[in-house]
């Protein structure tokens, strides 16, 4: 089924799913390098696939520099041109990202094993 052709209950389904991944994605791109919030919200959803709104990312981007993990700050695009507030982790955030990947491997791990006892696809 396509995302088209997707039927609201999955559609809600997959929302919630992916939202519950969106701290992890995000704190691992912001590991590259900081990015401003368009950007952060074009790659998470064409490289991680993660059909996210605006209305979702920018409350996670406060809520992770409230809580120490990034820190913003307004500069110039690349062009010059432009004001933009690019995010970047702090040395908390990449200290939690750790530990989230270590969750997610951990969690990735056990649930793949089980959807897949007994030899069931």
């Amino acid at each position: 089924m396509t995302d088209k052709t997707r039927k609201p209950a999955e559609e809600t389904r997959q929302a919630q799913l992916l939202k519950g991944l969106a701290e992890l994605a995000l704190l691992s791109l912001l590991d590259e390098r900081a990015h401003y919030g368009l950007e952060i919200l074009e790659r998470l959803r064409g490289e991680a696939g993660l059909g996210l709104a605006e209305g979702t990312i920018y409350p996670l981007l406060h809520r992770l520099e409230r809580s120490g993990l990034t820190q913003a700050e307004w500069r110039l695009d690349e062009g010059g041109n432009r004001p933009r507030k690019y995010y970047a982790l702090t040395d908390a955030g990449r200290r939690d990202l750790a530990l989230q990947l270590a969750d997610w491997q951990r969690i990735a791990a056990a649930l793949g094993a089980f959807l897949n006892r007994g030899g069931k696809p």
